[in-house]
């Protein structure tokens, strides 16, 4: 019997809105297995409904075709379904792609779903939204806020605000809450890991798994400007950044963390900005979600 796919594409995702997706996919994809439907996202939203209708009807495997933002819509609404996702990178950090080891080439990420490869793994909650590969609070979530008030899209623009908010942004004090513990921490940001990736295949959590029921917490400092261009930048870039002075990593199952001065909190989910939150709640769904990853990783 032939597996049912759905293509759920983002017609202005990335920067490749020229590509036939629908023409690559009919040439890559093994016809005999799959009986292909291919439909387009309208609307913020729309491809979460679209994922849902496919859950509903019972389709086997629901790709997805666009950035993180576009992943996580559609993913949020299979966790714990049996229906599996594919990602099919084209938007611009692709962190889950990366993380999974899914070739950022379209036809290359296409073709490896003919081998059915599926396994299942962690997902991550965040008051109460889902998220998959990265979330967080305080610096990079707020160039996440102020980059999506903005109309221009693109990595120079993003590169914008990551300057402006450096000489901007203040270091702030947060409380930690596990089942295990309770800290008190000074962090310029705090990174929650479910995988390894920021995106751009730039690794903050080099030791996050999505298979080992947990979250990676990386508490970061505020880097001094030009140390940070000598050495810590070396490391991020190097997927040694674990070894930097400016970060302390924790693994939890689930926390609770608020700003000690009572303050609302920046927050950012999967890259994109979720707005202002009092508090953050966090757990992990372990192998919550069935995906299609290469045969070798």
């Amino acid at each position: 019997m032939r597996k049912r796919i759905v293509f759920i594409i983002n017609p202005i995702s990335g920067t490749r809105h020229s590509d036939n997706i629908e023409a690559i996919v009919n040439k890559e994809l093994d016809a005999a297995v799959f009986d292909i439907a291919f439909r387009y996202t309208e609307r913020q939203g729309h491809g979460g409904e679209i994922a849902a209708e496919a859950v509903r009807d019972g389709v086997d495997i629901v790709a997805a075709v666009g950035g993180d933002g576009t992943i996580n819509e559609v993913a949020s609404r299979l966790v714990g379904t049996g229906t599996a996702l594919a990602v099919i990178p084209h938007g611009s950090g692709n962190g889950l792609a990366y993380h999974l080891h899914i070739p950022i080439n379209l036809r290359k990420s296409i073709r490896l779903i003919n081998n059915l490869n599926i396994t299942e793994i962690d997902t991550c909650m965040v008051n109460g939204r889902h998220f998959f590969s990265i979330a967080g609070i305080g610096f990079d979530a707020k160039v996440a806020y102020d980059f999506s008030k903005d109309v221009r899209r693109g990595f120079q623009n993003y590169l914008k605000y990551i300057i402006k908010n450096y000489f901007t942004y203040k270091t702030s004090e947060y409380h930690i809450q596990t089942p295990e513990q309770e800290i008190d921490a000074e962090a310029f940001f705090i990174t929650f890991a479910n995988s390894s990736q920021w995106g751009y295949n730039i690794k903050i959590a080099p030791k996050a798994s999505v298979q080992d029921g947990k979250l990676d917490l990386c508490i970061c400092h505020k880097p001094l400007f030009l140390k940070m261009l000598n050495i810590d930048l070396p490391f991020l870039l190097s997927d040694h950044f674990d070894k930097s002075s400016l970060v302390r990593y924790m693994e939890c199952r689930e926390a609770v963390i608020t700003a000690k001065d009572g303050k609302p909190i920046y927050l950012h989910i999967d890259g994109d900005a979720a707005g202002l939150a009092d508090a953050v709640t966090l757990k992990v769904l372990p192998r919550s979600l069935k995906t299609v990853i290469p045969l070798f990783v």
